[in-house]
């Protein structure tokens, strides 16, 4: 044995030429590769198979520090983790070949033969799984790298922005993009949805960035995703350098929207008056105390009458409408208007306290929520 291991120590130099031979010829992704780097590294995979032979034990997946290496190397070269392992496996394969033909040769004992042999396959094993552990902990490291450059780019655009890596992402500087907000629904997949706004957002070569922080998806959009399940805040669409206004819309959009219970994108043009009305807070509880207030002082029979104005005012000022509705008589609903009127004072034939009336109830308790 000894014998035999000084003469496969002897061979490493040409085991190596005839390792990389075969890992350029038969792996693509090595060509990338310079023969240096290569001949390096498959020196160092023979010389951990070699010091095992010798040692007669696989070394731990967790020592083989120049498997790390070598994963580390192939990594930022962009070489598969599998092609990795079938360039050791070449290397195992040619010194295990070697190690047989100089056992037959030498007259070492079969099962000499066969515990070297399976020894050089337990380093293959072992190499393995360290090259998949480490390239797996890289592939982590960059992912999140990647996560947070996409973060700041994203920041940096609602600021009003534009850097050079927007550019490369697929957006244009002349066209117009919207700030997009949405709160992420729990038990959601994140990833799905934002995949989901992204590709919605999209519009032909104009595409959307959107990232996921703190329980959020935010970002730019090129079109108006159209997305069920969730609120969406959509701020107007405006030039790069406008985007920090449409930020701003879109945050508070996304709140109303939480707040009235709303699904989908939820706009300017789609929120309206209320957008605005909520951005009045001294307006909103002026409205809540007189058109709300005294009649949710009266306990569930203030809740009825509500529920008769608010029918009332949906069905276009139609008291029979109203009454179908509800399923009570046409003059249970006038009574709960006169009520209504009595309680708050309000006139129902004056437009300007019709408008008090639905702000008041569309929006609620304006310190039960901050917008």
């Amino acid at each position: 044995m000894e014998e035999l291991l000084a003469r496969l120590r002897d061979s490493l130099g040409g085991l190596a030429e005839d390792t990389c031979a075969r890992i350029y010829r038969e792996i693509d992704s090595y060509e990338r590769i310079t023969p240096e780097a290569l001949h390096s590294a498959v020196a160092r995979n023979l010389r951990t198979a070699l010091t095992a032979l010798q040692e007669q034990r696989v070394p731990l997946p967790e020592t083989l520090d120049d498997a790390a290496q070598t994963a580390s190397e192939r990594h930022r070269e962009g070489v598969p983790v599998e092609e990795i392992v079938r360039g050791f496996r070449i290397s195992i394969s040619l010194i295990n070949e070697r190690f047989v033909d100089l056992a037959v040769s030498l007259g070492l004992r079969p099962e000499l033969t066969v515990r070297g042999s399976r020894i050089m396959w337990g380093v293959g094993d072992a190499f393995t799984t360290r090259i998949i552990t480490e390239y797996h902990a890289l592939e982590v490291t960059t992912a999140l790298r990647n996560a947070q450059r996409r973060t700041e780019l994203v920041h940096r655009l609602l600021s009003g922005e534009m850097p050079d890596e927007a550019v490369l992402l697929g957006m244009d500087p002349q066209a117009q993009y919207a700030a997009l907000r949405c709160a992420l629904p729990r038990d959601a997949n994140a990833e799905l949805m934002q995949q989901t706004l992204e590709e919605d957002g999209s519009k032909g070569s104009h595409r959307a960035l959107l990232v996921l922080e703190a329980g959020e998806c935010l970002g730019v959009v090129a079109a108006r995703p159209d997305v069920r399940g969730f609120p969406v805040g959509l701020g107007p669409f405006v030039g790069l350098g406008e985007l920090p206004r449409s930020n701003r819309t879109a945050q508070q959009a996304l709140r109303l929207a939480q707040r009235l219970d709303r699904d989908g994108v939820q706009s300017v043009e789609d929120l309206g008056w209320r957008l605005a009305a909520a951005s009045r807070p001294d307006v909103w509880q002026l409205y809540y105390s007189q058109f709300l207030m005294p009649v949710l002082e009266q306990g569930p029979f203030g809740e009825e009458i509500l529920a008769t104005v608010r029918a009332w005012l949906a069905h276009g000022h139609s008291v029979q409408r109203a009454a179908e509705t509800l399923t009570v008589h046409v003059n249970t609903v006038r009574y709960r208007l006169r009520r209504y009127e009595d309680l708050t004072l309000a006139a129902l034939e004056d437009a300007d306290d019709v408008v008090g009336i639905t702000w008041a109830l569309e929006l609620g308790d304006p310190s039960s929520h901050s917008l």
